[in-house]
């Protein structure tokens, strides 16, 4: 097999996965390789200069300004991580590893290449989300193709055309299968992988997932907010104008996760940051549906999100989103409502709505529990 170059890797992998487009994966980079790559790096400048360009781009839409970028050693290790995980499911793959313990292998020296050190240095946090945006949208196309004297499959890759020729005369039948993040990067080897990688990006952990994808840990995450302009971008990209119940995924996982840290021993300083851009959020909802909708009349986004049919098919979180301003104002009132909001009356009128209508379908026992284990973590504070 020809020794693959940095400039290869970085042309047909890289670049693609950051910019969009067609990744090629080829056999599992090692660590030597990986040193290899990250010695001759400097020398490629188009590509990494491209690559920049493409993080900085995508990094355009949740940011006014964006910084510009440098692609440092690490986020070669991190992209040679990712570029393993996917080689574990390629159809080659047992062609170049045919063993357990040499797959075993690949999985250790990935993880590895993955467990950077943690950043919560700005420029870092957004190169790697940079890098990572597209993670959980990454897609193969598989193709089963079938004629009259036979059939085939192709992961990844398309029918040669003397197998799709004269296709009327010959019955051939062509199918295509999506595999998404789910069979792709969800299995029993790369999920570790994956794991690892986003919890280098917590910028990524916030905003992207898919199903399958790791739980989002606010305590990796928590010092995003602290930064006002990424904790109003996070804020306005999972709170979308518009949005219906099912549209709001990002903000109930958000609200789940916050469920869970409660469970565990965090900073009192980081509950209370987290509770707060919760309410802010939940006050963007408001203020969307001001200026949508008006009226005094009950909020539908609340109704559905919070049916009362079967409390068990709620969407996990949706329930400590909306208790949580009604459960703060029982446990510290300067946390209970977004600031600024009683200087819009029509987003105080809907803020207004969105609490009544909660506590009569969530009732006094939810809230009274959620400001119980509010009160564990805030201590006396009032």
């Amino acid at each position: 097999m020809a020794k693959r170059s940095v400039e290869q890797f970085l042309a047909h992998f890289a670049l693609p996965l950051v910019g969009g487009g067609e990744v090629h994966v080829g056999a599992p980079i090692s660590v030597p390789e990986l040193n290899d790559f990250t010695s001759e790096m400097d020398r490629y400048n188009q590509q990494t200069v491209a690559i920049d360009d493409a993080r900085e781009a995508a990094l355009a839409t949740l940011l006014a300004r964006v910084p510009a970028l440098l692609l440092e050693p690490e986020d070669l290790s991190l992209l040679a991580a990712l570029h393993n995980a996917l080689f574990l499911v390629h159809p080659r793959a047992d062609t170049w590893i045919v063993t357990d313990r040499s797959r075993r292998r690949v999985v250790d020296a990935s993880l590895t290449m993955a467990s950077v050190p943690l950043t919560a240095v700005k420029n870092r946090v957004l190169g790697r989300h940079g890098l990572l945006h597209q993670l959980f949208r990454i897609t193969r196309d598989d193709i089963s193709l079938s004629w009259w004297t036979g059939s085939a499959k192709f992961y990844g890759q398309k029918p040669p055309t003397r197998l799709t020729a004269w296709s009327g005369v010959r019955r051939v039948n062509s199918t295509v299968h999506h595999a998404g993040f789910g069979e792709l990067l969800g299995t029993t080897d790369a999920a570790p992988i994956v794991a690892t990688l986003v919890r280098r990006s917590p910028l990524t952990q916030l905003l992207e997932f898919a199903a399958g994808a790791p739980p989002l840990h606010w305590e990796d995450a928590v010092f995003l907010l602290r930064d006002h302009e990424l904790a109003r971008a996070v804020a306005y990209a999972i709170t979308p104008s518009g949005a219906t119940a099912t549209g709001l995924g990002a903000l109930w996982r958000a609200a789940a996760a916050f469920e869970q840290m409660l469970e565990r021993t965090p900073a009192p300083a980081d509950v209370r940051a987290v509770a707060a851009f919760l309410v802010y959020c939940d006050g963007l909802l408001c203020i969307d549906e001001a200026v949508l909708r008006g009226g005094k009349e009950k909020s539908a986004l609340v109704a559905q999100a919070l049916a009362t049919g079967d409390a068990g098919l709620r969407e996990r979180g949706a329930a400590t989103f909306f208790a949580l301003p009604a459960a703060l104002a029982l446990v510290d009132q300067r946390l209970a409502v977004p600031p600024g909001l009683g200087d819009r009356a029509a987003a105080g009128e809907r803020w207004a709505i969105h609490r009544s209508q909660a506590q009569a379908i969530l009732g006094d026992g939810v809230i009274e529990a959620l400001a119980a284990r509010l009160r564990r973590h805030f201590g006396t504070a009032s």
